[in-house]
C-alpha cells in the first residue's frame, strides 16, 4: 500500500519536472535564435533550421533545388541571414483584400434603391 501511495506524487513530481525542462530549453532555444543575427551574417544550415523553425533536412533539400538562397564557400553551405530574411518577405501568404467597390457600382446600387422603393418593393 505505501508503494502505491508515492506513485501519484512521484509521477507529479516527473512531470513537474519535464515541464520545467521543457521551459528551460525554449527559453535557450530562443536566447539562441535571437543571438544569431547578432553573431554573424553567415549561419550554418542548422542555425538557418533554428532561424526558420524547418528541419534541417528541408534546409538542404530546398537549398539543392535552389528554392533558398545559399552560399558555397569550400565545402561548406552557408545562409545570408538578410537574404533569409528577404526570402521570407517574398513567401508570405498575404490575406486577400476584398476589392473596394467602384462608384460606379455604388450608383447602380443605389438607383435599384431607388427603383425599388418607388415600386413599393
Amino acid at each position: 500500500m505505501a508503494q502505491e501511495e508515492f506513485r501519484p506524487q512521484i509521477k507529479e513530481f516527473l512531470d513537474l519536472l519535464a515541464d520545467v525542462l521543457a521551459e528551460k530549453y525554449f527559453e535557450r532555444m530562443d536566447d539562441r535564435i535571437k543571438k544569431i543575427p547578432e553573431l554573424r551574417r553567415l549561419i550554418t544550415a542548422k542555425e538557418a533550421s533554428q532561424y526558420l523553425s524547418l528541419s534541417t533536412d528541408t534546409i538542404y533539400r530546398m537549398a539543392s533545388l535552389k528554392k533558398l538562397p545559399y552560399l558555397r564557400i569550400g565545402d561548406r553551405v552557408l545562409f545570408d541571414v538578410k537574404a533569409l530574411d528577404v526570402w521570407v518577405d517574398r513567401h508570405i501568404i498575404k490575406e486577400k483584400e476584398s476589392p473596394k467597390p467602384s462608384k460606379e457600382s455604388d450608383l447602380m446600387d443605389l438607383l435599384k434603391r431607388e427603383e425599388k422603393t418607388r415600386k413599393g418593393g
